[in-house]
Parts: C-alpha cells; sequence; structure tokens
C-alpha cells in the first residue's frame, strides 16, 4: 500500500501518467478514483482484521490465567448448599431439631464406628452463612477462596465439657449423631456455636477467613460436615 501510494503521489519524481508510461509527475484524476475505489474496498478486510488480532491480544492473557477444567482440581462428593433461605427440596432428607436448637440434615448414612468421648475425629466441612454465603471450606474447589487459604481435612478430639478452645458444642454435638462416612448439614445457633466471638474451633486459616467469621459469629450458622475417620481414645 505505501509503495502503491509512492508510486501515485504526485509530488513523487517516478509518477507515472495515465497511459502508465513514465511521466512529468503529473497524475490523472482517474487514477487516484481508481487507487480510492481499490482503498475502500480492502479497508472492510483490515478493519475486521485489526479487530481480530486486537481482540485475540485482549484475550491472551486471561486465557492464560484461567485454568483448564483439565487441570482444575475437583471437590470429593458434592457440597454444594442454596443454605436455608430457599424451600426444603422433597426430594431431600428432612431437618430435625435437637433440644438445643441445632436442625440437622442427615445427607449420608454412614456404616462405621460412632464417635464417643476421648475419641479424635477426622472431618472435612464447608461453614456458611444461614442464606449460604460462603465462609470457608476444607475442601478445595467448593467455593472461591484465597489460593493460599490450607484446605484439607482437619482432626479434633471429642470432650465431655467442651472448653474454650475446644470445639465448638454444636458441631460436637452433630458429630456425636454420626457414623464414620456419614454426612449431614447442620444450622448451629450461636448459643451452641461462636455466640461470643470466641476461639472455639474450627477456626479458619487466614485473615480473611477468620474476619468473615468474626462479622457473621453472633448469627446461626450452616455447617456441612462429613466424618471421614474415628480414632478410638481409650
Amino acid at each position: 500500500q505505501t509503495e502503491a501510494m509512492r508510486t501515485l503521489s504526485p509530488f513523487s519524481s517516478q509518477a507515472t501518467c495515465s497511459s502508465g508510461k513514465p511521466g512529468t509527475g503529473r497524475v490523472s484524476r482517474k487514477s487516484i478514483r481508481a487507487l480510492a475505489t481499490r482503498e475502500s474496498q480492502n479497508a472492510p478486510h483490515q478493519t475486521v482484521n485489526r479487530r481480530a488480532a486486537l481482540g485475540a491480544l485482549v484475550a491472551s492473557p486471561l486465557v492464560l490465567a484461567w485454568p483448564h477444567s483439565s487441570d482444575a482440581k475437583q471437590s470429593s462428593g458434592d457440597w454444594s448448599s442454596p443454605g436455608l433461605a430457599t424451600p426444603e427440596d422433597d426430594s431431600q432428607p428432612k431437618f430435625y431439631k435437637t433440644e438445643t436448637g441445632i436442625k440437622i440434615q442427615e445427607l449420608i448414612q454412614g456404616s462405621g464406628p460412632q464417635p464417643q468421648i476421648g475419641d479424635t475425629v477426622l472431618i472435612d466441612y464447608v461453614l456458611r452463612r444461614a442464606n449460604g454465603y460462603f465462609i470457608y471450606s476444607t475442601v478445595e474447589g467448593v467455593s472461591f477462596q484465597p489460593r493460599d487459604t490450607p484446605v484439607g481435612p482437619v482432626a479434633f478430639q471429642l470432650r465431655a465439657e467442651p472448653g474454650r478452645g475446644d470445639l465448638i458444642p454444636g458441631l460436637q454435638e452433630v458429630l456425636f449423631k454420626l457414623k464414620q462416612g456419614g454426612k449431614a448439614r447442620a444450622l448451629i445457633p450461636p448459643s451452641v456455636g461462636y455466640g461470643d466471638c470466641s476461639a472455639d474451633k474450627p477456626q479458619p486459616p487466614g485473615y480473611a477467613t477468620t474476619r468473615q467469621l468474626l462479622n457473621h459469629c453472633r448469627e446461626p450458622l450452616l455447617f456441612e460436615v462429613a466424618l471421614l475417620r474415628v480414632t478410638s481414645g481409650k
């Protein structure tokens, strides 16, 4: 295109006349109109190509930053929960209420030993607000949380009278009702949860997740917990 413009420029010493022979540097209006027609016909294609190139340039960092589905780690089992703000699903097990006010929905019935006082339990859990708002999960891939947030099952010892720093009484009560391999969803009121915003466990690791818990510690919280293993304390 540059060469063509240089050839047809009326200021070029090598300009060509309308007959196609070297001339005095004067170009006919007919030749200029012909060039303009060709340029206008090529313009849409050039615009499209430029737009495509620009789109590819903008999208390329996103493609590099976004993990491919084949590379992403999948969570073990279904840990999704809409919270309790939606109507109960008739196809799911019903919630029942304990004397302490905990609402429990047993999702999977375990077949292993049932934990007793003094036993150590290994659990996976997801912690949400009652409306389903995500706070923390030991299971990778359930929802968004900072990449540096530790994940993986956690172990706790069950005590006759949980003290400060031990497992919150409400979650311990839920675990006593499960068998190894079982899984339940439980809405735990603050009276047997984190009501005084203490350091009782389980405490999410990291500043961001701990801050989320502190912001909502005085409200009922929804635990989804899987009892992976029971180790006898005897």
